[in-house]
């Protein structure tokens, strides 16, 4: 079920987020807005509301999918230079980031020990060394275990088989991404689909400064991915919000394997009727929003001067989820105090706009399918985004097959 074909498509996943793509996409969302149309599937989907609530699916996509497939967890830019780490929480597993003199590294955030975190959890800094505050074990940022607490009365202890159980990691475009299992390793290009080229954020990412992360609970995380797919809703959902200036049931889908770029626009897209081509700046006009779902949860939204994740994970139960927002801008903002201010006032803004309206109507709609109300939810043609996500669930992980 891939959108109707646009004329623009075959360069599209052949060049980095340059202006030429840029203003591809500008051109097929204005199409789109002046015919109130938008991209679209060649038909309908039912996909049965037992999947968002059902235990033996969430099961099966927590291990299958969220601890087995390459996960986005972080921008590049939360680690910006040698001898900076990350500790994160997912899916109730500790890990930590660090990165080196010769790159980056993940691992458990487990002391061989007895299992206690080395890193506090769910914080950053600059930090060579990690020490677990249950006995004092003490590792560097590669892993590797430096010291035993009074060690001539623990007895020997081999250090080298006693390091940081490490995790496989790798870097493209100014994301992070880690398997969560041990022993897993992954191709990042082959995962990237060509996603990496098209992004073209490695270079930009390098130029931003994190302001801060935010965290929301939600439902389901498949309704929460869904939300962040279509346009459909702005004007009702969000009429008093984003709705008053971006333009509603109106997007531009492409698939990169797994992955999804679903791009937005504002009423102010109508004006590049009036400016010549060579002149069309819809990226930093904030003309139009391209918004990336690297696939299964993270969705990495690019404006001209600021960039936020949103890492989507299973709650501890099927109904529930967390997103950890992070919100970068560019250095010069970041070191001005009034735009580092207004840039904190941002982040606090998107967290309660997803937090009131999306998530909120998250938790309804969650009730709403276990009422007993429907068998399925039914996405129209103009749902596409939902649509690509769930055929890229069903061929990361079909479920016929168990």
């Amino acid at each position: 079920m891939m959108r109707t074909a646009s004329p623009d498509r075959r360069n599209i996943q052949e060049e980095d987020m340059d202006k030429a793509i840029q203003i591809g996409l500008a051109k097929r969302l204005l199409a789109h807005a002046e015919a109130k149309t938008t991209d679209a599937a060649e038909s309908q989907m039912r996909v049965p509301v037992t999947d968002y609530f059902d235990r033996r699916i969430w099961t099966s996509e927590v291990g299958k999918i969220y601890r087995q497939k390459p996960l986005a967890v972080a921008l590049s830019c939360e680690l910006p230079d040698a001898g900076s780490f990350l500790s994160l929480t997912i899916l109730d597993t500790a890990v930590l980031i660090t990165r080196t003199a010769t790159g980056l590294r993940a691992f458990l955030n487990v002391c061989r020990h007895r299992g206690a975190v080395v890193a506090p959890e769910n914080c950053s800094g600059r930090q060579t060394r990690f020490s677990c505050p249950y006995h004092g074990w003490t590792y560097d940022n590669e892993g590797r275990l430096l010291g035993v607490a009074d060690a001539a009365t623990f007895g020997p202890v081999d250090r080298a088989s006693r390091g940081l159980t490490e995790l496989a990691a790798a870097e493209r475009s100014g994301l992070i991404f880690i398997v969560l299992t041990p022993g897993i390793s992954f191709d990042i290009g082959q995962w990237m689909a060509g996603a990496d080229r098209h992004m073209g954020l490695e270079q930009r990412l390098a130029d931003y400064r994190v302001v801060g992360s935010r965290t929301v609970q939600a439902a389901n995380w498949k309704l929460v991915v869904e939300g962040h797919l279509e346009a459909y809703h702005f004007a009702q959902l969000h009429r008093d919000s984003v709705g008053r200036f971006m333009v509603s049931n109106c997007t531009a889908l492409d698939r990169f394997g797994p992955h999804i770029l679903i791009t937005f626009c504002q009423n102010s897209i109508h004006r590049l009727r009036d400016i010549p081509e060579a002149q069309w700046e819809p990226l930093r006009e904030d003309m139009i929003n391209p918004q990336y779902l690297m696939f299964p949860g993270t969705m990495v939204t690019i404006w001209d001067s600021a960039i936020i994740a949103q890492v989507i994970q299973p709650g501890a139960e099927p109904s529930s989820s967390v997103s950890r927002l992070v919100y970068g801008v560019k250095k010069d903002l970041a070191d001005n105090d009034l735009a580092a201010a207004q840039a904190e006032t941002m982040l606090d803004g998107v967290a309660k706009l997803v937090a009131d309206e999306d998530y909120l109507a998250s938790f309804q709609i969650q009730r709403g399918l276990a009422s007993g109300a429907q068998d399925a939810i039914l996405f129209g043609r103009n749902e596409l985004g939902p649509i690509l996500f769930h055929e890229n669930l069903r061929q990361q992980m079909p479920f016929a097959a168990e």
